[in-house]
Formats: structure tokens, sequence, C-alpha cells
């Protein structure tokens, strides 16, 4: 484990140098989360002390602004300075460790949810996979700084089911945002971060917004239903989280999509 971390650290390290040579993006900066302090050891989560370091660092740093704000503002000049925060699937620990400090700081934030496991969650805090419960969204979203979004019900990948299964997905999920937070569900997550050609319609007849993964790629003007995020992993530490706010870490994120067989934006 030790030498596949180090052997990532030295990627970010190239991709950081890259991304230096290369023309920067464009465009506000939109991070995914997924779970903070979990302990768990995968990349999609994050260190709850760098965390505290990322939220501390953008505070001083950096305007951190609603999905939006960052929309409307998106062809300013600068604009690359401002930041979006978003959280996909909806883990416990984005409220009970992400928010506090969140909430400090008086940052907005988008909560993608995958509805089927909400609908399923207890209160049980043992399990670090545990998914939020429909109480702690709502109290989140009455800080006035969540904004839900959908991410499909069950968490499908949307390259693999039928038109009319994904319908009834992104139905189902929204119905479920309306009925448990009153509220529409007006942004949209692709899971896994993987775009189709298929979905693509369905998702932009719904949706005001939708997110993939992947570092966007200069120069980065606004597509409101293809908007890249920089996903911020276990390895990022602290110094990378910077880096990755420059360019992205572009060719971590080429080779890492290359290698898992995705070929879309």
């Amino acid at each position: 484990m030790k030498a596949l971390s180090l052997a990532r650290k030295a990627l970010k390290s190239a991709a950081a140098v890259t991304d230096l040579v290369l023309q920067a993006p464009a465009g506000p900066r939109v991070l995914i989360y997924h779970q903070v302090g979990a302990g768990l050891g995968r990349q999609m989560e994050v260190e709850t002390h760098h965390f505290q370091q990322q939220v501390r660092w953008l505070a001083a740093n950096r305007e951190v602004v609603s999905l939006d704000e960052a929309v409307a503002r998106w062809s300013e000049d600068d604009s690359d300075q401002l930041v979006v925060l978003t959280f996909d699937d909806g883990y416990k620990d984005t409220y009970h460790t992400a928010f506090p400090l969140l909430e400090e700081h008086r940052m907005p934030f988008v909560l993608y949810i995958a509805t089927e496991a909400i609908e399923a969650a207890t209160a049980d805090d043992t399990n670090p996979d545990a998914p939020l419960t429909w109480s702690e969204i709502e109290e989140m979203m009455a800080s006035g700084l969540m904004t839900p979004g959908s991410h499909t019900h069950s968490h499908v990948d949307v390259r693999t089911v039928l038109p009319e299964t994904l319908e009834s997905e992104l139905q189902r999920s929204d119905k479920l945002i309306a009925d448990r937070l009153g509220v529409e569900s007006r942004h949209f997550a692709y899971p896994w971060g993987y775009w189709s050609a298929a979905a693509d319609p369905l998702v932009e007849a719904r949706y005001e917004t939708a997110v993939l993964g992947g570092s966007p790629k200069p120069p980065g003007r606004l597509q409101k239903h293809r908007i890249n995020r920089y996903p911020v992993q276990l390895d990022d530490g602290f110094a990378f989280f910077k880096a990755r706010l420059v360019g992205g870490l572009r060719l971590e994120e080429y080779l890492r999509r290359r290698l898992r067989g995705y070929q879309g934006p």
C-alpha cells in the first residue's frame, strides 16, 4: 500500500508540473468530495485534518460560492478563483465531520443524493460507510448552505442502462427529494462521473445543470450539462490539493479515466 501511495504521489507531481506548462482551464473550480475522515483508505475520501486545512485555506484565499452563483459568474474575469464544493452519494460523515466546518465558515455546498441508500438509512453511526438520514439532510438544508441534487436512485452507471430505466431512476430520485425535502431537484451528478450520449437528453430535459468527473480541459467554457469537476483524493493531502486547483492534475485524471475504459468528456 505504501508503494502504491508513493507511485500515486509521483504521478501527481508529474501532473502538477505538466499543468504549469499547459494552458489552465478557465472558469470556477468545482470540487468533488465523497467521504471525510472515514478511515477506510480509499482514494474517494480525505482525512479530517487535511479537509480542515483545505477549508481554512479556501476561506483565506478563494471565494467559495454556490453552484448557481458559479454558473452565473462563469465568464467573469478571474472566475478561476471561485470554488464550488460538492459531495456525492450522501455519506453520514458529510453531516458529522464536514458540515460543522462548512457551517463555521459559512461555505455553501451541493449534496448529490443517491436516494435508495438514504431511504434505507438508520441512525447507526458505527459503520464508516453509513448513509445520511433524511433528517440529517434536512438539518443541513436548514442552514441555508446546502443545495440538494440528484445522483439517480440506485447510483446506476448511466452508460449501461436503457433510456427507460434511466428515466425511471431519475423520476424516482426527484420524487423522493421533493417528498422528503420539499424542494425540486435542479442539479444532477452523473454516477461515477461518467457521461453518456444516450443519457444526455434525458438529463438536460430535467435539470438546470449536470456535473461529471474529471478535470476540465481548456478553454473551460461553460457547458451547463457537462460541467467537469476536480476530484479531491486521499493522497492529495494539502499540497496537491492546492496544485489541483491550478490545472486539475490533468495528466493523472486522463490516465485514471482511460485505464477505467472511459472515453467521454
